[in-house]
C-alpha cells in the first residue's frame, strides 16, 4: 500500500477530530439536593447572562464625504436602528434648566460644569405600580442617561396623537412650576408619571416596538396561579423546580402550576418581587425597600443576578439556618433575598423588593468614543484642569517653579487629603449591615 501523502493525513485528522460543546447548568434544571452547591456557585460567578440577537452596529464613521477631519475620523458611534427618531411625548418631558454649576448664591459647586446643548428631561417611572399589560410604543433615546427608555401604554390608553395635540401645559397643572409648588404638608408636588395610560420605562435588552410587558408589583392575578391552590401547595416559588416522584398528587399539580407561572412572568421587561425569580435570574433596575422607587442597577449594559433565598431565616427549633446570617426585623418570614451586582458586592434584601427581568439597554454605550473635545462641550462638559498647573491661589497643587506640588501629600481642591486616607467612621467598622461581601478590593483579593 503506497504511504498517503501528509495534507491528506492533515485533512483525514480535522474531519475526524471532536468538537466539544460547553454547556452552562441553570439552578431550574438542579434537584432539591444540589440547591446548596448551586447556591455557592451562583456566589462566586453564576452562569453567564442570556445572549439576545442584536442589530447594533459600532461604526467608526457612516457618512457620505471622507472623513478628513481627527473629529469625524476618530469618532465610533453605535447604530440602533430600532430608535424612534421623532421628538418625545410632551407631556413626559420637563424643560432643564442650566445653572453652570452655580448655586443659588452664584459660586461654583460643581466644577467643569456648563453650556451643553438644550435638552428637556424625560420623566420615568421608576415605581411601576399600575398593574395589566403594556404594550410598547416605541424605543426612544435619553439625553440624560445612557441606557434607552420605552414609551409603554396601557390598554385603555387615550390615542398618541389625541394626546401629542394637546398644550403640555394644562390650567390646573401651573401649579406645578408657579409659586404654590408644595403641598399643603410641606412636601413639593412631583410631575405624573403617566398620562392618558403612557409612561417612559427604562428598556431592557432586546425589547423593541409591539413587546408587552406588565408589572406584577402589586402581586400576581389570580388567573396566572389558577392550577397553584396555596393551601395544597408545598412548593417556594423561590426554590428551583424538582423531579418529584410519581403519585405525589397535589405536588406534582403545583410545581407545574410554578412552571407555568414563571413562563408567563420571567420575560424582558415584567417587574417581579425578588421572591418569585429563581436564583440565577438576570434582573436589573432594584429596589432597596419593598415600597420605595428601583434604584440599583440602572445605566447602560448594567444588571444583578439572584444568588438564593432564604437566607437567615429560622428553622422549625427557632434557631438559625446554615446560612450564617442573623435576621435583622423579626417579620421577614422568608429570609432575606441575596443579589449579586456586577462590582462583586452581595447585598441582601427584602424578599418583598422588586427588579426587572432582563438586562439594561444599550450595553455598546461604552465602546463609543466622542472623536473630539467639542462634542464634550455639546454634553455640557468643560474641560478639566490639572490642580499642578493651577496657581497656589486656586488649588493646594498650584503655584511653585516647574512641575512641583510643594512636598504636599495629594489633596483635593477644597485641601482634604486623598490616596489613601480613611473615609470610614470607627463606628462603621464592620460595614454595611445589608453588605454580605464588599467590593473586590485590596484585602479582598489577597483572601
Amino acid at each position: 500500500m503506497p504511504p498517503l501523502s501528509r495534507s491528506l493525513l492533515a485533512s483525514a485528522a480535522r474531519t475526524c477530530r471532536t468538537q466539544v460543546a460547553r454547556r452552562y447548568a441553570t439552578a431550574a434544571e438542579t434537584t432539591a439536593s444540589s440547591s446548596s452547591n448551586n447556591a455557592s456557585a451562583l456566589y462566586m460567578d453564576g452562569p453567564p447572562a442570556p445572549k439576545v440577537q442584536s442589530q447594533v452596529k459600532m461604526v467608526p464613521y457612516a457618512g457620505k464625504r471622507k472623513p478628513i477631519t481627527p473629529g469625524v475620523r476618530h469618532s465610533l458611534a453605535a447604530q440602533h436602528p430600532h430608535l424612534h427618531k421623532g421628538k418625545p411625548l410632551k407631556d413626559l418631558t420637563l424643560a432643564k434648566r442650566r445653572k453652570g454649576g452655580r448655586n443659588d448664591t452664584g459660586r461654583v459647586v460643581n466644577r467643569f460644569v456648563g453650556g451643553g446643548h438644550k435638552q428637556r428631561i424625560r420623566i420615568v417611572d421608576f415605581n411601576r405600580f399600575e398593574a395589566g399589560e403594556h404594550e410598547v410604543v416605541r424605543i426612544e433615546y435619553d439625553p440624560g442617561r445612557s441606557a434607552h427608555i420605552a414609551l409603554i401604554k396601557s390598554k385603555n390608553a387615550q390615542a398618541l396623537e389625541e394626546i401629542e395635540s394637546k398644550s403640555s401645559v394644562q390650567a390646573s397643572d401651573a401649579v406645578w412650576w408657579g409659586p404654590q409648588q408644595f403641598k399643603e404638608d410641606g412636601k413639593p408636588k412631583e410631575k405624573k408619571k403617566t398620562i392618558g395610560g403612557y409612561s417612559y420605562i427604562l428598556s431592557p435588552e432586546g425589547l423593541r416596538e409591539g413587546d408587552t410587558v406588565c408589572s406584577y408589583r402589586s402581586g400576581i392575578p389570580s388567573e396566572l396561579i389558577g392550577g397553584m391552590d396555596e393551601s395544597n401547595a408545598s412548593t417556594d416559588p423561590s426554590s428551583p423546580q424538582t423531579v418529584l416522584p410519581p403519585g405525589s398528587g397535589s405536588t406534582t399539580s403545583s410545581s407545574r402550576a410554578l412552571g407555568l407561572l414563571r413562563t408567563l412572568t420571567l420575560k424582558p421587561g415584567n417587574v417581579l418581587p425578588l421572591y418569585l425569580c429563581p436564583p440565577g435570574t438576570i434582573v436589573h433596575n432594584i429596589s432597596l425597600s419593598p415600597s420605595g422607587k428601583m434604584q440599583l442597577c440602572r445605566s447602560a449594559g448594567t444588571f444583578g443576578q439572584i444568588v438564593s433565598h432564604g437566607v437567615g431565616k429560622k428553622d422549625v427549633d427557632g434557631e438559625e439556618g446554615n446560612t450564617g446570617v442573623k435576621l435583622e426585623r423579626a417579620n421577614i418570614d422568608r429570609g432575606w433575598t441575596l443579589v449579586k451586582l456586577q462590582s462583586g458586592e452581595v447585598r441582601k434584601l427584602h424578599p418583598s423588593c422588586v427588579a426587572t427581568v432582563g438586562t439594561v439597554s444599550n450595553k455598546e454605550h461604552q465602546q463609543e468614543q466622542i472623536g473630539k473635545a467639542g462634542r464634550a462641550r455639546w454634553m455640557g462638559r468643560k474641560p478639566r484642569v490639572r490642580g499642578l498647573a493651577m496657581n497656589a491661589c486656586d488649588h493646594p497643587h498650584g503655584g511653585g517653579r516647574g512641575k512641583s506640588k510643594g512636598n504636599k501629600h495629594p489633596r483635593s481642591v477644597y485641601g482634604w487629603l486623598t490616596r489613601g486616607k480613611r473615609t470610614r467612621r470607627p463606628k462603621d467598622k464592620d460595614g454595611n449591615k445589608m453588605c454580605v461581601r464588599s467590593l473586590l478590593t485590596g484585602a479582598n483579593f489577597s483572601s
